[in-house]
């Protein structure tokens, strides 16, 4: 009897063994996606990795540059039917599960991503914390991707838009936008990308291997369209858009700048210094270096270290609709004049970065709230603590302008120690 039941399991227990589901050569891992626009719903940009070129086959020394990934365009009404008709072109199978980035086209933003949310909401491969940005032309910012030093493209986007210590770019995820989107509790700010235009073209060094030839380096035009900061922070630097970064550069896509959202619907763009202070407000600010001139050495760049250890404190009041931002930043200077330093003691020069970064702060709720009507610091959540029940919340909210309010920043900044570098 024992004989005849191992008899009848063995079979079963050589099922346990078997594979599940596609073998890992079977299918092409999706980087990155871009949405644009088409005559008859939409133009879908998939990128996808070539691993030959990666880590290099059995014949190939691996790729560098605009060789690791490649693009394929496809047109359909959904992310579904644009991933199947890519299946019936290549031998592979697409997955997204490996995907770090959605580009969304500025056209397409402008009327809305609710229909992205909902299928990213449902969508089992894509992972929650993939980051979207808006871009002015999708394919072309895709197409132009051509990392010099990292040979994983996945890593490429994960380095470039989770960087800590890259304050140009908002730190928000397709998970951040969709809640902010589902909740009403605040409008969310999405990373810009772009592309430098090429005005001449000459020899580069791939940098991955030392050898000469593959990319091309450009003297990027698109920087002389910065708009330069005039006063108080980050003065006399360039308020820089996706594609303005850089005079010469090997890479000509970038991600820099803010994309700013009214519920789910992109309403404008600005630079990476209003990226800096937003993050700031929002605690996601880590640190960063930041250029400011004297009125008594306006020649001479002062350069301070600013970081950002404790999240903002918001004071808010309901009847006179009227918000207090408390920010705490900690500063190092980097670079002075002996002559400025000489003139202004230690509480003298923490008042005036206070009073710079202030004005700057101020000068951005100013732009989102009163002109764009656009609630990106989430005053409509913090609102909740001052109701008793949920349904009074949702009456006040009813009536809520974001242009309604009125703001005052209050900058306290702590000197960690003097600065190391001056300059007569």
């Amino acid at each position: 009897m024992k004989k005849l039941g191992l008899l009848i399991l063995m079979p079963l227990m050589l099922l346990l063994t078997s594979c599940v589901g596609e073998e890992p050569n079977d299918i092409a891992y999706v980087t990155a996606l871009g949405i644009d626009k088409a005559e008859s719903g939409y133009l879908y940009t998939i990128q996808f990795a070539n691993p030959t070129k990666i880590s290099g086959g059995s014949s190939e020394e691996g790729g560098s540059g605009g060789d690791i990934v490649e693009n394929m365009t496809v047109e359909a009404p959904t992310i579904y039917s644009a991933v199947n008709n890519a299946n019936s072109i290549v031998s592979k199978n697409f997955s997204m599960s490996h995907a770090k980035l959605i580009v969304v086209s500025e056209e397409v933003a402008a009327d809305g991503l609710n229909g992205i949310n909902d299928t990213l909401s449902r969508n089992d491969e894509i992972r929650p914390g993939v980051y979207i940005a808006v871009a002015e032309n999708v394919g072309e910012y895709l197409e132009e991707v051509k990392p010099t030093i990292e040979l994983n493209p996945s890593k490429y986007y994960q380095l470039t838009y989770e960087n800590n210590n890259e304050s140009s770019i908002p730190k928000n995820t397709a998970l951040d936008f969709y809640f902010a989107c589902a909740s009403e509790n605040e409008d969310c700010i999405l990373p810009l990308a772009g592309v430098a235009k090429a005005e001449e073209k000459s020899e580069a060094t791939n940098e991955s291997s030392g050898e000469s030839g593959g990319n091309e380096s450009i003297t990027n035009e698109s920087q002389e369209e910065a708009v330069k900061n005039e006063g108080g922070f980050e003065s006399g630097t360039n308020d820089k858009l996706a594609g303005q970064a850089g005079v010469t550069i090997t890479n000509k896509s970038e991600a820099m700048g803010i994309a700013i959202f009214k519920r789910d619907k992109f309403v404008g763009k600005m630079g990476s210094t209003e990226a800096e202070v937003y993050n700031i407000l929002v605690g996601k600010f880590r640190d960063d270096y930041v250029t400011y001139y004297a009125d008594s050495t306006p020649e001479i760049p002062i350069t301070v270290k600013l970081e950002e250890r404790t999240k903002p404190i918001y004071k808010i009041d309901i009847e006179n609709k009227k918000i207090d931002i408390y920010v705490r930043l900690i500063c190092e200077l980097q670079s002075v004049s002996e002559k400025y330093s000489a003139e202004h003691s230690i509480d003298q020069i923490e008042k005036i970065i206070s009073e710079m970064t202030d004005e700057r702060a101020e000068s951005f709720v100013s732009t989102v709230y009163n002109e764009m009507g656009v609630d990106p610091l989430g005053i409509r959540g913090k609102l909740k603590s001052k109701f008793l029940t949920i349904e009074e919340y949702e009456k006040y909210c009813e009536n809520f302008k974001a242009e309604d309010w009125q703001f005052d920043i209050h900058t306290e900044i702590k000197m960690k120690r003097t600065g190391m570098t001056y300059y007569n």
